[in-house]
């Protein structure tokens, strides 16, 4: 009988619970999700681990820490690029991932470009709410990927 396999490089992507942050939905898996609930601009409750913060009567910030993880099987690759794009643009709320503006949707946003493998890496979120928003479900998907060096 014989044999032959050709064996490839892989990259995992996981997505962590920041020990700070609001816990995600889904954590260790590819596919995972930051459940912040029902807020409001003035009173309501804050989900624990989210930072609420009010820009006068302009708008609000949520924000909350969660970490990525890379994982490396089958390369000598020593680091990584990874870059996130925003499924939808989104004209109304403005949505920044590590500083980085992510709103508008169609060319990813390189979060790093010498990522360390195998080591959880914080990353902040904030979606940023004017006041004249209407009232109702802000819904959206942040694309990540990672890219071998």
């Amino acid at each position: 009988m014989g044999i032959a396999a050709t064996v490839q490089g892989s990259i995992l992507l996981t997505f962590v619970t920041d020990t700070s942050g609001l816990a995600v939905t889904g954590t260790t898996t590819s596919a995972a999700s930051l459940p912040f609930g029902s807020v409001q601009m003035f009173g309501g409750t804050v989900p624990s681990n989210v930072t609420k913060t009010v820009n006068g009567l302009l708008s609000f910030d949520l924000s909350t820490p969660f970490r990525v993880r890379v994982d490396l099987a089958n390369s000598a690759s020593a680091t990584y690029i990874l870059r996130a794009l925003l499924a939808t643009a989104d004209p109304v709320n403005v949505w920044t991932l590590a500083a980085s503006n992510i709103s508008a949707s169609g060319t990813p946003t390189d979060l790093t470009a010498t990522g360390a493998y195998a080591s959880p890496t914080a990353y902040t979120l904030k979606i940023q709410v004017p006041a004249t928003a209407a009232a109702g479900l802000i819904s959206n998907s942040i694309g990540f990927t990672a890219t071998a060096n």
